[in-house]
């Protein structure tokens, strides 16, 4: 089933996360009071609506406590976010993401239970997206188009399992450049194949990015 996002603020950057998310396979609800920036994307997520994100009923008749998360990606006014913010946490959303323009704008959201914010960049948003479509994708950096290198927690399959034995690069046509070991803050570059895969440790994978998805998708 595919996950279930909401992105509230339909500007630059949350369009951006929008198209991300829906790009990735998620189900996407973009909801904007402008009606000409909820035209820019209803045709790219699954849902699409017009309404103030500030107005507490509003919010509630979205039904935004059913879905993984809610991205908040209003503008500059910081009322407006706190507000927005604050409804979310009282509806019970189960995760509330922020965009914030400084760290005043962080300290306060902090104070009402945000439990992340995000500084507002392009780069930002597509790591966002894949963080959230992919859980085992820890880290994100897109390199050359069409592909893209990762920090990926390894599952329950490869733990325990030599690097030579999990086969990823037979399954998935990427190659696993270097195994970070949590515990011990200790890298292995190029790894040996005979190297076993702990629970404690991170995959370091390069590819294409259709691979590197297939890959996040079933680990």
């Amino acid at each position: 089933m595919a996950k279930q996002f909401a992105v509230l603020g339909l500007g630059k950057f949350g369009s951006e996360v929008a198209r991300q998310l829906a790009s990735d396979g998620a189900e996407v609800l973009a909801v904007d009071r402008e009606p000409h920036l909820v035209d820019q994307v209803k045709d790219v997520v699954a849902r699409a609506a017009i309404a103030d994100v500030t107005d507490r009923d509003a919010l509630n008749a979205l039904g935004l406590d059913t879905l993984d998360a809610v991205v908040v990606a209003l503008g500059g006014s910081l009322e407006a976010s706190v507000l927005c913010c604050l409804h979310l946490k009282e509806l019970g959303c189960k995760q509330v993401i922020a965009k914030v323009i400084d760290a005043q704008h962080e300290k306060v959201l902090s104070k009402i239970g945000v439990g992340r914010v995000i500084y507002p960049e392009r780069e930002s948003a597509i790591r966002l997206a894949k963080h959230l479509t992919f859980t085992a994708v820890l880290e994100f950096l897109s390199l050359a188009p069409g592909f893209s290198i990762v920090e990926v927690a390894p599952n329950d399959q490869l733990v325990g399992k030599t690097l030579g034995e999990s086969q990823i690069r037979q399954k998935f046509n990427v190659q696993v450049v270097a195994i970070r070991e949590i515990l011990l803050d200790k890298w292995h570059v190029v790894p040996d194949p005979k190297t076993v895969i702990k629970d404690s440790d991170v995959l370091v994978v390069i590819g294409r990015d259709e691979d590197v998805k297939k890959m996040a998708r079933e680990t």
